[in-house]
């Protein structure tokens, strides 16, 4: 099981770190990474303060991981978070049923190409290899 805990946190410091490069030097092509209306509007966009409060959450889910793999302090509370955060990254990957996840409507932005590709692929796998850590653990 130490070998899922860490391949999760090396998922959630890839993605952290993402978002911190993002934070200081800015998206080069936001169109692929944040959602858009069919008329090209973004759905939302996010500044330098979300972005690195998103990097931040995502490093204390490596952590969370991290702690599950090498096991440096026990608590109970941390498989509790652990499985609200397969939960999150569950709901990710069904998404809200129009812009985002497998069950999206606009399927024809470069973001819903991509989301369907790779996002919620990605989303998904991360939330299975956590409910299989926990249920085995």
């Amino acid at each position: 099981m130490g070998t899922i805990a860490l391949l999760l946190s090396i998922i959630f410091i890839f993605l952290a770190g993402l978002h911190f490069y993002w934070a200081i030097f800015g998206i080069k092509d936001p169109s692929v990474v944040l959602p858009t209306k069919e008329n090209g509007k973004f759905l939302f966009k996010p500044g330098k303060l979300g972005t690195v409060l998103v990097g931040l959450f995502l490093s204390l889910f490596a952590f969370i991981y991290l702690n599950k793999a090498i096991s440096f302090t026990e608590r109970r509370e941390l498989t509790y978070a652990s499985v609200a955060i397969g939960f999150i990254f569950l709901l990710r990957a069904l998404g809200d049923f129009k812009y985002l996840g497998f069950f999206k409507k606009l399927r024809s932005t470069r973001f819903a190409r991509m989301d369907s590709q790779y996002y919620s692929p990605l989303a998904l796998l991360v939330s299975l290899l956590i409910f299989v850590l926990e249920l085995l653990s």
